[in-house]
């Protein structure tokens, strides 16, 4: 297996929330990295859900950085 640069121990929590009730063509994913390297990786079926998390974090976790983007859930799953 090659070496990507994702730290070994980063995290991917699934936290589709209130999106996991219904079928959605788009999630939300929030990296949060730290030196520069991917720490963790969350998954959101909102953007609401997202940037709430992001600010929950940001006050926690004042050296890490967060970028959320939006992704197709057939990226995720077939």
């Amino acid at each position: 297996m090659e070496n990507d640069g994702v730290m070994a121990e980063a995290q991917v929590k699934w936290d589709l929330g209130f999106g996991r009730e219904q079928t959605r063509e788009v999630l939300w994913r929030c990296d949060a990295l730290r030196a520069g390297r991917l720490y963790q990786r969350t998954l959101f079926g909102t953007k609401q859900e997202a940037e709430q998390f992001v600010a929950r974090l940001r006050d926690a976790e004042p050296d890490q950085m967060f970028e959320v983007e939006a992704i197709k859930a057939s990226a995720m799953w077939n």
